[in-house]
């Protein structure tokens, strides 16, 4: 059948919480699923303890639930990233594997994306620097592989929350 890009202007990363944001790479209808799931459980959390449920809790969560779904996987790959009391980045398989990581990336174009990661990422990093290379990163990938798709969508998320990044932001860090 060979590569097929649902939409070029699906959405592509979502708000999980005030503080953990959420990607995927697979099946549109299942990552828009999981993601709701994962919504709703942080909801409840924080309805019935007044708290926030950190990153880490989340992402183990997840990876309960993907795991219980093993038999029927959800066609789908997942980063989970937030901000505890440091940021945090989590990836998750259909069958539930976790590991967190200092930079993550997903999809078919994730081998581009880690050696443009692995070659240009520093611990002392700014955020602008960050924005930049994480455009790079999806530049590359774009690129060097057709069913990565073509649009570039971008969120921060810091101790003062989640943030989506406009078209004119994005069009700023190009």
């Amino acid at each position: 059948m060979g590569f097929a890009v649902a939409h070029k202007n699906a959405q592509k990363i979502f708000q999980v919480s005030d503080s953990v944001g959420a990607t995927g790479a697979g099946s549109v209808g299942d990552i828009q699923n999981f993601v709701n799931v994962l919504r709703v459980e942080s909801n409840l959390y924080r309805i019935k303890t007044n708290q926030d449920l950190s990153v880490k809790s989340l992402a183990t969560l997840a990876s309960r639930i993907l795991f219980s779904y093993r038999v029927y996987p959800y066609l789908a790959m997942f980063i989970l990233g937030g901000y505890d009391s440091k940021p945090v980045a989590f990836s998750l398989d259909p069958i539930g594997g976790m590991n967190e990581d200092k930079f993550i990336a997903t999809g078919s174009g994730m081998q581009v994306a880690l050696g443009v990661l692995e070659d240009q990422y520093k611990e002392d990093m700014s955020l602008d620097e960050m924005k930049k290379l994480a455009v790079r990163c999806i530049k590359a990938a774009t690129n060097r592989d057709l069913a990565t798709g073509d649009g570039i969508s971008m969120a921060v998320i810091t101790k003062d929350g989640y943030t989506e990044l406009t078209k004119d932001e994005i069009e700023e860090v190009l």
